[in-house]
């Protein structure tokens, strides 16, 4: 499955590549088509998972809006973990709520981090196939001169690793306003602090050996990613303080009539 995916990105690469020559005739001096299509196709299928991206943030808005339900249902059955957990699933099938769509786009989005490896480590099985063609090809960015190349200075891979932490504590952040009661639990078990530094890390140890077009991936789509959590995190926000207020109102409106009778 993986190389029929690749296969069907590695030729969107190399269309976006002739698409450039075209439209560009002469070849910038520090940045090539090939860096280019690079970046281009990495854009370009971020934006077609953008509508998974928004159902899960749509997800986790209505999980930060059902929390304060959520809360009162811990509190009351804190001891009846059973009960809890049936009273929450009713919860959530009463508001046409699916917890499990905002693991979706990461289900998804997996296979096609794999195959854009599975590109960058063969680019001549996966994208450019006539073997003259690709060893003509300039394939600089900036300061590097072939993107074949690991990148020795370790700038991308820098910068993909920080990208990603920065984006994982950013999630983190989402997670506790969508469920405190897993963020409490991971905090406990020491995960959560494990899968925030463990990914950074692991692209620092791979930036060492890998191509640096993988790198350049990675920092394009990181760079992406991160966008989009930040407007995630601001619309979260946003729906819990409008639960919040309205919740408030709720209280006032019972107090008023409280006060009348």
């Amino acid at each position: 499955m993986i190389s029929f995916i690749a296969t069907i990105l590695g030729k969107v690469l190399f269309y976006i590549y002739r698409l450039l020559e075209t439209a560009i005739p002469q070849e910038p001096k520090y940045i090539s088509y090939y860096a280019l299509a690079v970046i281009i196709t990495t854009i370009i299928f971020k934006l077609l998972l953008v509508p998974l991206n928004v159902a899960q943030t749509k997800s986790q808005r209505k999980m930060a809006e059902l929390q304060p339900e959520v809360q009162k249902l811990q509190e009351k059955y804190k001891n009846d973990q059973q009960t809890l957990a049936l009273k929450t699933q009713q919860l959530y099938k009463e508001a046409n709520h699916n917890p499990l769509l905002g693991c979706l786009p990461l289900l998804i989005q997996f296979p096609i981090i794999l195959s854009f490896f599975w590109i960058f480590r063969e680019p001549q099985k996966y994208a450019f196939t006539d073997p003259s063609l690709y060893q003509s090809m300039a394939k600089n960015f900036f300061y590097l001169t072939n993107l074949e190349h690991v990148d020795k200075t370790m700038i991308l891979p820098f910068v993909a690793a920080i990208l990603t932490l920065i984006t994982s504590k950013l999630m983190q952040k989402i997670q506790a306003k969508t469920n405190p009661q897993m963020q409490e639990m991971s905090e406990q078990q020491g995960m959560m602090k494990m899968m925030v530094y463990m990914g950074p890390v692991m692209i620092l140890f791979a930036g060492q050996r890998l191509a640096g077009g993988i790198a350049l991936y990675w920092s394009v789509s990181n760079a992406f990613t991160l966008i989009q959590q930040l407007i995630s995190y601001k619309s979260i926000d946003d729906a819990e303080e409008e639960a919040v207020e309205e919740a408030k109102e709720k209280k006032d409106e019972k107090e008023r009539k409280r006060k009348k009778n």
